[in-house]
């Protein structure tokens, strides 16, 4: 079991260039959630842009493989991570 904080587990998942991964978070309503996906995926953007950083407010934008759509997790609450067949938990 490796043992990662936080800034590290964001630079694992910038670093997986749209490989699939599975990230544990509380939700903001105080769920669990295990979402698994990959970031970088453009096919299913609507042309819009945000109105804010994603990254100035904590989050990373993923995209969810099972709703098929984007997802934001708040990178405060990450617990796991799971990235190239490895198991990391966050501090």
């Amino acid at each position: 079991m490796n043992y990662i904080n936080k800034h590290e587990a964001i630079e694992l998942i910038k670093g997986t260039n749209g490989k699939f991964l599975s990230v544990k978070f509380i939700k903001k309503n105080g769920d669990k959630r295990t979402l698994v996906g990959r970031n970088g995926v453009r096919s299913y953007l609507k042309g819009g842009e945000l109105k804010y950083s994603p990254e100035d407010r904590g989050y990373i934008v993923l995209w969810c493989n099972k709703a098929k759509n984007y997802r934001m997790v708040n990178t405060n609450t990450i617990t796991e991570l799971n990235v190239n067949k490895q198991k990391f938990l966050v501090k």
